[in-house]
C-alpha cells in the first residue's frame, strides 16, 4: 500500500479501519436492456446493452473493494423494474 504525501503511519493505520459504503442505483428500464449501438461490447461477449456496462463496472468496483477492504459496505437498488421489493413499498424499486 502506499503512502499519501504528508501522512505518516498512524495516520494511514486510521485511514484504513475507515468502512465506506456505495449504493448503486441501477436504471432497469426496457431501453436499458436494448441493443445500443454507441456502446462498444468487450472481447468476450460483444453484449453491447447499457444494463451489461452497469453490471460489469459495478461488479469490477465490488471486486476492487472487498480486496481494498473487507469491513465496507455495498448496496444495489433497482429501479425502473418489474418488481417492487423495499421497505417503502416504493412501486419499481427493488432493493437487493
Amino acid at each position: 500500500m502506499f503512502l499519501f504525501s504528508g501522512m505518516n503511519q498512524d495516520e494511514m493505520e486510521q485511514y484504513k479501519e475507515q468502512k465506506d459504503s456505495v449504493i448503486f442505483l441501477i436504471d432497469c428500464h426496457s431501453s436499458m436492456f436494448q441493443v445500443n449501438p454507441n456502446n462498444y461490447g468487450d472481447d468476450n461477449d460483444g453484449d453491447t446493452r447499457s444494463v451489461s456496462f452497469v453490471l460489469r463496472a459495478a461488479l469490477s468496483f465490488m471486486k476492487n473493494k472487498i480486496i481494498t477492504n473487507d469491513n465496507d459496505k455495498i448496496g444495489i437498488i433497482l429501479y425502473g423494474c418489474d418488481k417492487t421489493e423495499n421497505s417503502l413499498n416504493l412501486k419499481n424499486v427493488f432493493l437487493l
